[in-house]
């Protein structure tokens, strides 16, 4: 494979190159003009007004206007190149659906030989123990689970695996007015060390594809959602083949320095193929996945994938599960039993302190909630619901904030999924309470089971540590952050019309520049 700096010199300018390295800008400090300009919030009328400047025409730039410095920068090396594809659908949409998507290969490629990450990365499968005699194991980086050592085993002697980290969520791209929204797929590689990972400013994901967000015209709602679903596994499976193929068949890829380096599958796919109805069929294929629990996805894009087993690779997300399952239904089941008005107002008189939110107005009137919100509410719940509420309920609810703070060690071992362990006990021993209370309501009357999948998914906390490693590292935090970077800071240089091609256009100029930085200044 290539190496990042391998790149550069495969241009189709490397000659210029030998004489001026900066090429196609005249110098050092002409680059750093364009550098500074290409990345700036400045308009193309913004910047041919800068260059008009007399101060900016002493200096000699061999551009002089906005379009001749964008031409400037196309010739730089690029990366992964952009596609568009056309998805044809048998159900009538308001408009023809269409993908934006790059390699996913090529993107992880690009991660795994950035020299910004040349002592960050883990190419090894290893166990960790805190005591010599091998009693006490730590799960923390994706390497030191089972999941890696189960992979590579599988795998011929010097071949090294690399894992894939998915996200995908859809943003609002515009405020106040226009309701778009954007659907990313972000790529980052799980053998980058959490600590690199986890920093936004590492910027360890790369946009891979943008989902499109059809308008269905179909009459049924629900039937439009399952529309949906199908379509998003549908794009998956056309972005990730090259991973798929990848996967089964090995790649040879340099790093930094130039080395080379329970719902399971089975049930699942068993399932689908129980189902005798054609998909074509919204309402009877529907009506048919639902007696399984399966959502309607006839094709699921992980079924090609060699050991993609769902119940592993979709870990327990601290952001949507454990704060938000804590929001839903914690803190709704303290309202019910304490009393809204009452715990509203214990908030709104707790003393500020200096590190923590001070919840002057009490919370039943706080607008755009978020994560963040949700973590600060936690810090004072157990401490308000006690001596008002039932001991077995505060017991319940303390028992869950246990599970949510042991479960964001970054260096879980055995004592504290043990911990863990007994912590979900307790709160199996008290759930009952809540129920006798009233407390699990649905919207107009008491709920009398528990099928809440995210208080599900708490269950899984400990086989997943030990399979895939700290649970936190796959926090949807560094994630949803990147999509300020990967998408809402390209829509502000766009024209506010059709927005996925003019994104990738930006986020392509601003790669360029990226790379070309870096690789001037290693040479």
């Amino acid at each position: 494979g290539l190496t990042f700096l391998d790149v550069l010199d495969a241009d189709e300018f490397v000659e210029y190159r030998k004489d001026n390295l900066f090429y196609p800008f005249a110098s050092k400090e002409e680059w750093e003009v364009a550098d500074y300009l290409l990345r700036s919030s400045l308009s193309m009328a913004a910047v041919d007004e800068f260059l008009k400047l007399c101060m900016i025409q002493n200096l000699q730039l061999s551009f002089s206007n906005a379009r001749e410095l964008c031409s400037r920068a196309e010739m730089l090396p690029s990366g992964p190149s952009w596609k568009c594809q056309t998805i044809p659908s048998l159900h009538p949409t308001k408009l023809p659906i269409c993908l934006f998507w790059r390699d996913p290969v090529e993107c992880l490629e690009s991660l795994f030989s950035n020299p910004l990450f040349h002592d960050k990365l883990d190419f090894v499968p290893r166990c960790v123990y805190k005591m010599a005699v091998q009693l006490l194991r730590v799960h923390s980086e994706w390497v030191t689970g089972n999941s890696a050592w189960d992979v590579q085993s599988q795998y011929p002697r010097g071949a090294m695996i690399l894992g894939a980290v998915l996200s995908s969520d859809k943003t609002n791209i515009t405020t106040m007015t226009g309701a778009r929204i954007a659907h990313p797929l972000l790529l980052g590689l799980t053998n980058i060390r959490m600590c690199t990972r986890m920093k936004l400013s590492s910027k360890a994901f790369m946009l891979t594809a943008l989902l499109p967000i059809p308008k269905y015209l179909h009459p049924n709602q629900r039937m439009r959602g399952m529309l949906e679903d199908c379509l998003v596994h549908e794009c998956l499976s056309i972005v990730l083949k090259p991973l798929m193929i990848v996967a089964e068949f090995g790649i040879m890829m340099s790093d930094p320095v130039g080395n080379h380096p329970a719902c399971t599958r089975v049930i699942t796919l068993a399932q689908l193929a129980s189902i005798a109805v054609d998909p074509n069929d919204l309402e009877a294929y529907f009506e048919a996945c639902t007696e399984h629990r399966l959502n309607g996805v006839h094709a699921p894009f992980w079924k090609g994938f060699p050991h993609a087993d769902p119940s592993i690779f979709l870990a327990p997300e601290p952001l949507h599960h454990w704060h938000k399952e804590f929001y839903d239904h914690d803190l709704q089941w303290c309202l019910k039993v304490v009393g809204a008005q009452e715990l509203d107002f214990r908030f709104s008189i707790l003393q500020p302190i200096i590190g923590y939110r001070y919840f002057a107005g009490g919370i039943l009137n706080l607008k755009q909630v978020t994560g963040r919100v949700h973590c600060d509410i936690q810090r004072y719940i157990v401490g308000l619901i006690s001596g008002v509420a039932p001991r077995r309920f505060v017991i319940a609810i303390h028992a869950l904030m246990d599970v949510r703070y042991l479960a964001q060690c970054p260096a879980p071992d055995d004592n504290l999924l043990s911990c863990i362990d007994q912590s979900l006990l307790m709160f199996h021993e008290n759930k009952d309470v809540i129920m006798t209370l009233g407390a699990w309501m649905g919207v107009k009357k008491p709920i009398d089971n528990w099928f809440i999948p995210k208080l599900e998914l708490l269950q899984s906390i400990m086989s997943s540590m030990c399979k895939v490693g700290a649970l936190i590292q796959w926090s949807a935090d560094a994630t949803e952050h990147t999509h300020v970077s990967e998408i809402k800071d390209p829509v502000q240089h766009t024209n506010n019309n059709n927005y996925d091609p003019q994104i990738c256009r930006y986020l392509d100029c601003q790669e360029k520049l990226r790379r070309f930085a870096i690789t001037t200044a290693l040479k």
